[in-house]
């Protein structure tokens, strides 16, 4: 397709794929809020029960290896129907899992099908918008995921409330078969060039490919930087509700409404991007994402006053999603070959730099060091954006 042009319907098709990511994240978030009251009714213990967001991270993650080149040997948007149509089986089960262990094996179930979702998604939409266009179109597409996460907490925690947890997976079900039904009935304005060629590469040669990819200087610079924002940005967001509980004695329940605020941050980022438009691809933006970021960890570090934090987490979410953004854009840019594999594994490195970032918090907080945190993203982050910055490529006016 010539980037110079846009196929008719990909609004609709990227507004449908921007539902699909909604679900995958309102799973990826739907047990936060409910892991108490299961163990309480599953006679578990903590750790036990945070089987059932571990083992769905664990599968979302090591998926990425496999739907990184499945989406260069077949269709990408028939690949997103057939996960999103699979996350309704386990979504189902969880909602009428009789034990632990089932509950267990269904969140690893939807988990496996999620993992597809979302950077099949971004591929998808790299083939459908050209280059000018694209970072506006990704940012669109984020509204859904940030809106599915914020959603995925509420309706876990009034799920818990009511006593109805069953039910926060029953509705994820409907929404799920919902979305792959329409999934379906518009694939086919695919335009043919999204679609895989008729003579697909082989496995082994995908996974050469990307080990090729990891190694190149133009994707190497870009996965280093994801790894380090998700270590930077998650380490600190992941301990804020504990930072409120401590120093200003908040609830850990009107603590987490600091994370709502994020993903509000987030939104708003969204909405911006459209106006925005190729002047987002300018080298400055990545570098005023990630002081962005850094100015909301100053300002925990500081703050006399709750409020002050609230205000920091939607400073960091519109922050960090204008920086997560140039970093997609600019793997969609150097992965054009292959976007799946591109998009997996930024994803794959994501989930490496997150976890590690999150370990490490966590054992800074274990020697009483939980302000450290905060210190190391604020110095941190203005020197993340400076190095992304200097790996912007523009595409269109500037």
């Amino acid at each position: 397709m010539p980037t110079s042009e846009r196929p008719a319907g990909s609004s609709r098709l990227i507004f449908l794929l921007a539902l699909a990511a909604f679900a995958s994240s309102a799973s990826f978030r739907v047990c936060d809020p409910m892991l108490p009251d299961l163990a309480d009714r599953f006679g578990g213990t903590a750790g036990q029960v945070a089987m059932i967001i571990t083992g769905f991270t664990v599968a979302y993650g090591a998926m990425q290896l496999i739907y990184g080149p499945l989406g260069e040997r077949f269709e990408r948007f028939r690949i997103v129907t057939l996960a999103t149509l699979c996350c309704a089986l386990g979504s189902v089960g969880a909602a009428l899992a009789p034990n632990l262990p089932t509950l267990v094996a269904c969140r690893v179930l939807t988990g496996i099908c999620a993992a597809g979702i979302i950077p099949m998604s971004m591929a998808c939409i790299a083939s459908l918008v050209p280059p000018g266009e694209r970072q506006a179109a990704l940012a669109r597409f984020f509204s859904g995921q940030i809106l599915g996460m914020v959603c995925g907490q509420i309706v876990g925690g009034l799920a818990v409330d009511f006593g109805v947890w069953r039910i926060a997976f029953a509705l994820l079900t409907l929404l799920y078969l919902a979305i792959a039904f329409a999934l379906w009935r518009n694939a086919g304005e695919v335009p043919q060039q999204a679609a895989a060629g008729s003579q697909p590469p082989s496995i082994a040669s995908l996974y050469l490919a990307a080990g090729r990819m990891i190694g190149s200087a133009p994707l190497r610079g870009v996965l280093l930087c994801f790894f380090f924002e998700a270590a930077l940005v998650f380490a600190a967001l992941a301990f804020i509700p504990l930072y409120l509980h401590e120093r200003f004695g908040l609830s850990l329940g009107q603590a987490s409404l600091a994370l709502l605020l994020y993903g509000a941050g987030g939104l708003l980022f969204s909405f911006t991007a459209a106006r925005l438009g190729p002047r987002l691809n300018r080298q400055r933006f990545p570098v005023l994402a990630a002081c962005l970021v850094a100015a909301a960890n100053a300002i925990c570090l500081f703050a006399g006053d709750s409020g002050w934090i609230f205000a920091a987490a939607f400073i960091s979410g519109f922050g960090y999603y204008l920086l997560h953004n140039a970093l997609l854009f600019q793997t969609t840019q150097r992965g054009a070959q292959a976007p799946s594999l591109a998009m997996a594994l930024s994803i794959s490195i994501f989930f490496v730099g997150q976890s590690a970032g999150i370990a490490a918090a966590g054992w800074l907080v274990d020697q009483g060091r939980l302000t450290t945190i905060f210190a190391l993203a604020a110095l941190g982050m203005p020197l993340l954006g400076l190095f992304t910055g200097r790996r912007v490529r523009a595409v269109g006016p500037s």
